[in-house]
């Protein structure tokens, strides 16, 4: 039976804004090394190996990651994101789906939502028979 583990440790100021937890990274070879053979380090010398690191870089790739089933150096390659299409978001509001613009049409129909004109106040009689509005 083969497993895999991946530590993760609290995540770097450089990757914080992304998620609060990143993978354990052994930068160099000694550490590595340190790590795999487990018996000339002591329990709390090995957790001080497992620390926030700096070393990511970061950068866009293309959209081929989200297929599982992509494997290979192109979904590793650096590329340039899409621009983003500026929509109104009225227009977006409006296209969503048949449901919705049938809704919109409904609404629009019943003309509660126009400006009403305000209700005339009630008239109230003082004990003199004067009328207040």
């Amino acid at each position: 039976l083969y497993s895999a583990s991946v530590i993760t440790v609290s995540a770097s100021d450089s990757i914080s804004w992304l998620h609060h937890r990143m993978p354990a990274i052994l930068e160099t070879e000694d550490e590595v090394r340190e790590w795999l053979h487990t018996g000339n380090l002591k329990y709390l010398e090995t957790l001080k190996l497992l620390k926030p690191r700096t070393c990511i870089d970061l950068y866009p790739v293309s959209k081929i990651v989200n297929r599982t089933m992509t494997e290979g150096p192109a979904c590793i390659e650096r590329c340039d994101p899409p621009k983003k299409r500026k929509v109104n978001t009225l227009d977006k509001f409006f296209s969503k789906n048949k449901r919705r613009r049938r809704e919109v049409r409904e609404y629009c129909k019943n003309q509660s939502w126009r400006k009403q004109e305000p209700e005339p106040k009630p008239e109230h009689k003082t004990e003199e028979g004067e009328v207040k509005l």
